[in-house]
């Protein structure tokens, strides 16, 4: 099971965190087949069902039947907003008063639970695809979500014909900073042999170099935005 993340998980084995697994298993020699569905709802059905052998992107500190892995993949959330507007957002206090939304199970993850009340509106979307339109549309002043999401849904957007060049508006100025600090996540398997054998072939992987390469090649993409403060790269 997988989650449907723009840039991180999506079908055709299409993201940094799905290439990640992807690379690992092959390590192994296996061969798996994807199922894609949203953050959150993933993890449901693997504990829910059986039919599926694993579960990907799985919160390290959550506790779900089957075998835990070593955390294989950090994202780093944080704030994406409009300098122009608001601002400037450098710590979580910053985002008193604000409008926001993000990820399911967002509220949780980021720690914020016991600070809902300091908002002015904070909302929780699965579909991340949603967010940027929120804040195109004014709903928003600030998407928390990992800064790898934002830059891909904001580089599909600009470039959507729909919009006709109309977003980003000339004097518009979006940044990104990561107010929080990444999170790791897991793979957990029904099997603990496998559980076991993925984290050995994902140190291999990482000894020679490749597990850097891949975070490599789907950050640096986006250093514009990102300005090497993702994770530090």
């Amino acid at each position: 099971m997988a989650p449907d993340i723009p840039g991180m998980s999506e079908p055709g084995e299409s993201g940094r965190d799905v290439e990640l697994v992807n690379a690992a298993l092959e390590a192994c020699g296996w061969e798996a087949e994807f199922v894609y569905q949203p953050f959150g709802r993933h993890i449901r059905t693997f504990r829910d069902l059986s039919a599926a052998d694993s579960v990907m992107t799985v919160p390290l500190s959550l506790d779900i039947p089957g075998f835990s892995t070593s955390a294989y993949i950090w994202y780093h959330n944080g704030a994406f907003y409009n300098a122009s507007v608001v601002g400037p957002i450098t710590s979580i206090d910053d985002l008193a008063g604000l409008r926001a939304v993000t990820f399911q199970n967002g509220i949780d993850i980021l720690r914020l639970s016991d600070r809902v009340d300091e908002f002015e509106l904070l909302l929780e979307v699965t579909d991340q695809t949603i967010h940027a339109r929120m804040q195109l549309m004014g709903r928003v002043d600030v998407i928390l979500a990992d800064g790898l999401v934002v830059a891909t849904l904001d580089r599909r957007i600009r470039s959507d014909r729909r919009f006709g060049g109309s977003w980003p508006k000339e004097l518009d100025d979006f940044v990104f900073y990561p107010v929080f600090n990444p999170t790791p996540y897991k793979m957990v398997f029904r099997s603990e042999e496998l559980a076991t054998q993925f984290d050995e072939c994902f140190d291999r992987l990482s000894a020679k170099g490749r597990i850097v390469e891949i975070n490599s090649k789907h950050i640096d993409q986006y250093q514009e935005l990102l300005l090497h403060r993702y994770l530090g790269f």
